[in-house]
């Protein structure tokens, strides 16, 4: 054999030396590691992950009431919890250097996807109260605050309903307006602020009077409802895109707790094309994208004391859930702060099916509601 073919079987040899140890490395894993959350919501399903590690790999999860899961990667160990509290969840493989140990907390309030299937048993009589703006009847409350969600979780509200926009360095608000002209002491458009220059200003009660708050972001917003109150963001009609408020949702692991409203029917395409579970909640006729899915999904109408409530029209034969605005902002024949009880039973005979109503007086609307049988 010449000296020239010698090199270029040794060439070969090498060569195949080389990617046989490339192809043995890809199977080992690298840098093991456990993707697990910190804080889920009751009956929410719980998915813990082995990753950087070989397909076919097994581990044990120990959920910490007494579940033990066996899994094989890259497939996760699943569970749901029964009830609300702290657990030790533990991660057991023989590819981990050592037990993987991680503090969980489940709270109390049921997981959207578990709760509203509750509306689908006849059995189930109550109507869920949303407060608009999380407001209550105490005025000296400003709308869409941290103070507000407080005062609305007192009340003892279902879900709170809020507004968000875009702040000009990138932030996600929680504010109705563009402006910060009638809920701060200051003036000026949102979309061309930064945060700080409109933190800056106070938030103003709903008599007009300066508090010591700022507006709060939607982090901060939806920090003080969790695990406690199911929040709708109103955000569609507003400044801030579908993709930044729902990062924001999914970065503090809250699509359970979150519906998400959309006033057409590509907005709602637009929230199921970044989660699927995702909960969107559309008007009265802009729910089409919601159509035949596997989920429970509401649908907004208005009540009007003048013969011009929404039409109930195909949705709820469609399938979806039934939601009413009782809202003076919408008419001012209804009271601001307070229930009409005949306003309220000419509502529930438009609307018998219906399953949540918003308002600004939400400890009323629930005294009201439970006279009638319905909480």
């Amino acid at each position: 054999m010449s000296f020239a073919k010698v090199m270029q079987t040794i060439s070969a040899v090498l060569a195949a030396i080389l990617i046989s140890g490339c192809a043995s490395k890809s199977e080992i894993p690298v840098n093991p590691s456990v993707s697990a959350p910190s804080r889920v919501m009751l009956k929410e399903t719980v998915n813990v992950y082995l990753k950087g590690v070989t397909s076919g790999t097994e581990f044990t999860v120990n959920f910490g009431d007494g579940t033990l899961v066996d899994a094989v990667a890259p497939s996760p160990a699943s569970h749901a919890y029964i009830e609300g509290r702290d657990y030790n969840l533990t991660v057991s493989s023989s590819v981990l250097d050592e037990t993987y140990v991680s503090k969980l907390r489940c709270y109390p309030l049921e997981a959207l996807s578990s709760a509203q299937k509750n509306f689908r048993n006849p059995e189930y009589k109550k109507v869920w109260v949303m407060t608009h703006r999380a407001n209550t009847t105490d005025r000296t409350v400003p709308e869409n605050s941290v103070s507000a969600v407080k005062a609305a979780i007192a009340s003892g509200a279902d879900a709170v309903e809020c507004d968000t926009h875009r702040t000009k360095d990138g932030h996600i608000v929680v504010c109705h307006d563009q402006t910060i002209n009638r809920t701060t002491t200051g003036t000026g458009d949102i979309t061309q602020m930064t945060l700080a220059q409109i933190r800056s200003y106070k938030l103003k009660d709903r008599n007009g009077n300066p508090t010591n708050e700022v507006m709060p972001t939607l982090e901060e917003f939806l920090e003080a409802c969790r695990g406690k109150i199911y929040v709708d963001l109103d955000y569609s009609p507003r400044t801030a895109s579908t993709a930044e408020v729902m990062e924001v949702v999914m970065r503090m692991g809250m699509l359970e707790q979150v519906w998400f409203y959309c006033n057409s029917v590509q907005k709602c395409r637009e929230v199921l094309a970044i989660s699927p579970t995702a909960h969107a909640y559309c008007w009265a006729t802009q729910y089409s994208a919601l159509t035949g899915l596997d989920g429970n999904y509401f649908v907004q109408y208005c009540y009007s004391p003048e013969k011009d409530s929404t039409p109930v029209g195909s949705a709820l034969r469609d399938g979806m859930l039934c939601s009413v605005c009782f809202l003076s902002d919408l008419n001012s024949k209804i009271p601001e702060y307070g229930i009409d009880g005949t306003q309220l039973d000419e509502l529930l005979s438009i609307y018998p099916d219906v399953k949540m109503i918003m308002t600004n007086s939400p400890a009323e609307l629930i005294s009201a509601l439970a006279s009638r049988g319905l909480r």
